[in-house]
């Protein structure tokens, strides 16, 4: 069994760990949404989540085949079930029928397939770590979901990326196959730079050099920030954080939507941290630039996205036994989003993105960054 898999298991430990400590301290998209769905959306986005639920349930109610309106629930309990992970965790079964609804009432549309996707994904990954009896069966509910999307768009990269993580990662009894791995990777290569270089990192073996292959891959790409960026998650894999930051700051000068990988060299540092707390004050230094570097950068984060930043600083500060500074992090987080997410991970922006726009996001399930 890889060793990608139980590396996936660690993660989802500490996922678990700083959940119990935040507690405690086709090319179509479909018809046009009606303006009440925006709404909703602009609610939510602006750290009004209970409203835009709210709002979302009043137009289910007044029009039961709104595929729209489900499609915003859906992220919406998603976004504030990361508000007390527990809850999302029990919740997510919840949060995959919504999404069904959508996709009954609107199957061609290839923005909520895919979602729907990430749905599968997320539930199918909670029972791998926790060994769930059904997890082969959601595994394969996964697979069929974002082979779906291919149908619908079969440029869609991301969904793509996802299946070979999923066919590469896993061992065989649970849903994995190395050689669908290394064919969806290998039609990848051919289609894009970016994500061909992104699969075939997947498929390689784990004691390859990583570092020299992004390397390799930017000789004649040096411009390209998402090439800079995944040479910076690899020097961050080998924990050498110097080099991870340059690559980092060459990709956010190169497009300033990057400033997103600040947030992972935060977390990269917190991680060290929840690891040896002995380095918690020597680290908290380095995990407030990191964060204060993103909260001050353009183009300026949303709501939810600082609330999240702010909420990890206060979980650092009550880690450190310094309550009053928590509660000051804690209450400027919930000024801006009473539902903030609590978990580890960043919350992937496939929750942020308008309700009418394809999604061009891919994170991955089974590494921290």
């Amino acid at each position: 069994m890889s060793t990608k898999y139980f590396s996936g298991k660690l993660i989802f430990k500490i996922f678990i760990n700083v959940m119990i400590i935040s507690l405690t301290s086709l090319n179509s998209v479909g018809s046009e949404l009606d303006k009440a769905v925006l709404k909703a959306y602009d609610l939510r986005i602006n750290g009004k989540a209970d409203e835009a639920k709210e709002l979302l349930e009043q137009i289910i109610a007044e029009d039961s085949t709104n595929a729209g309106a489900y499609y915003e629930l859906a992220r919406t309990k998603h976004h504030m079930g990361l508000g007390n992970p527990r809850h999302l965790l029990s919740g997510l079964e919840d949060i995959q029928q919504t999404m069904e609804k959508a996709v009954e009432n609107d199957p061609n549309n290839v923005i909520y397939a895919f979602y729907k996707g990430s749905i599968c994904f997320t539930r199918a990954y909670v029972a791998l770590m926790k060994e769930q009896p059904d997890a082969s069966e959601k595994v394969a509910e996964t697979i069929s979901a974002y082979e779906s999307v291919l149908i619908f768009k079969p440029d869609y990269h991301e969904a793509k990326l996802f299946l070979v993580e999923l066919f590469a990662v896993l061992p065989s009894d649970v849903g994995g196959d190395s050689v669908k791995a290394e064919q969806y990777a290998r039609e990848l290569e051919k289609a894009d730079v970016v994500f061909g270089a992104k699969a075939m990192e997947i498929v390689m073996p784990e004691d390859a050099n990583y570092i020299e292959f992004w390397q390799k891959v930017l000789e004649n790409q040096k411009d390209n920030a998402d090439l800079q960026e995944a040479l910076g998650r690899a020097y961050l894999h080998k924990q050498n954080e110097e080099e991870a930051k340059k690559c980092f700051d060459k990709a956010k000068n190169l497009d300033p939507k990057k400033n997103i990988l600040y947030l992972e060299l935060g977390r990269y540092h917190m991680m060290q941290a929840m690891q040896n707390q002995a380095k918690l004050d020597s680290l908290f230094p380095l995990i407030e630039d990191s964060f204060e570097t993103f909260l001050n950068s353009q183009p300026e984060p949303i709501n939810p996205m600082k609330a999240f930043v702010l909420g990890q600083l206060a979980k650092m500060k009550f880690r450190m036994d310094d309550k009053e500074s928590g509660n000051k992090y804690h209450e400027k987080a919930k000024a801006l989003d009473s539902y903030y997410s609590k978990a580890f991970g960043t919350p992937s922006q496939i929750l942020f993105d308008p309700p009418n726009e394809i999604s061009r996001v891919h994170g991955y399930f089974f590494r921290p960054f």
